[in-house]
């Protein structure tokens, strides 16, 4: 079994190789930065950050992150989600600005709380946080449509500039 450190690198290594044959300049942090995995300059010289998150699994439906970023609205800080599907096929990966997913995790979140558990009882608050990539009810009704618009989009990121 691949271990959960080994998951997280081959996310960062795969997006940096994409990222670097797009004629970006990309340094991977190795876990010593907190928010983010790659410091990022795109081919028109703005600096981004990314932060990982990488699942094995090619029946991944979600991302857990914690409940911190739904507060992290930072327009210079993205998500690359990725899905290695297990190396038997190339693997998804979705694009997207902190500021998007800040707002679907305080979205989902509250509606997961507010909807009764299958006992007709409440759910418990915890701190983490799911970022869907398939169809959930806790999602907005529009969110499927936007989240295809991030799959495999580099052009985000090369169409960026610093924001202040």
């Amino acid at each position: 079994m691949t271990s959960k450190q080994n998951v997280g690198n081959a996310g960062e290594y795969y997006i940096s190789a994409l990222l670097s044959a797009k004629d970006f300049v990309v340094t991977v942090t190795l876990g010593r930065n907190i928010g983010y995995d790659l410091l990022v300059e795109n081919p028109n010289g703005s600096t981004l950050k990314i932060s990982v998150k990488t699942a094995l699994s090619k029946k991944a439906k979600d991302f857990l992150l914690s409940n911190k970023c739904e507060k992290l609205r930072d327009p210079n800080l993205f998500y690359a989600f990725i899905r290695l599907n297990e190396f038997e096929e190339m693997p998804d990966y979705w694009i997207v600005p902190a500021e998007e997913v800040a707002e679907v995790l305080a979205y989902s979140h509250k509606k997961w709380l507010s909807t009764p558990r299958r006992n007709g009882e409440k759910h418990n608050d915890t701190t983490m946080r799911a970022f869907y990539v398939v169809e959930n009810q806790y999602l907005p009704k529009d969110w499927i449509k936007k989240v295809e618009k991030f799959k495999s989009n580099f052009k985000i990121l090369e169409n960026f500039k610093v924001k202040i």
